[in-house]
């Protein structure tokens, strides 16, 4: 079965994560090379990182949240995730999932009081599995 595009992009940001490390901290990228995980899909989807990933954390957000490609495999993997995203206001009375918010919380944060953050490894072996998932579900054809 081929691969499909964001399941080649959850393993080369497993690579990218592999090599530069997972990056907890404010920002989406801390200057020792290490990436949030969004970060890091967002450069395995376009091959370049930003200098705003260090810097300016809403202009990150946003052009990560732009990008259609880095879009969908957060998607993905946010599916993947045990918890539910929270929600955010996008419009007057209108909340949506941050899928975004969901995933970067998930590689940095405990679920529980009493919990770590799942190691690097984990999350590494995490969008491992979830490429896997994707490529062995049956394909749509879109309409």
């Amino acid at each position: 079965m081929p691969e499909t595009e964001t399941a080649a992009i959850l393993r080369y940001t497993a690579r990218i994560l592999t090599e530069r490390g997972i990056h907890t901290g404010p920002q989406f990228a801390a200057p020792d090379g290490s990436l949030d995980i969004c970060a890091a899909i967002y450069l395995a989807a376009y091959g370049k990182q930003p200098a705003e990933f260090e810097t300016d954390e809403d202009y990150s957000t946003t052009l990560i949240e732009l990008s259609y490609e880095a879009r969908q495999a957060i998607k993905a993997l946010s599916a993947s995730l045990p918890t539910e995203p929270p929600t955010v206001e996008s419009a007057p009375g209108y909340e949506e999932p941050s899928h975004l918010e969901h995933v970067s919380r998930w590689a940095s944060t405990p679920q529980f009081s009493d919990e770590q953050p799942p190691s690097p490894t984990e999350v590494i072996d995490h969008l491992v599995r979830t490429a896997d998932a994707l490529d062995s579900a049956p394909q749509t054809l879109a309409a």
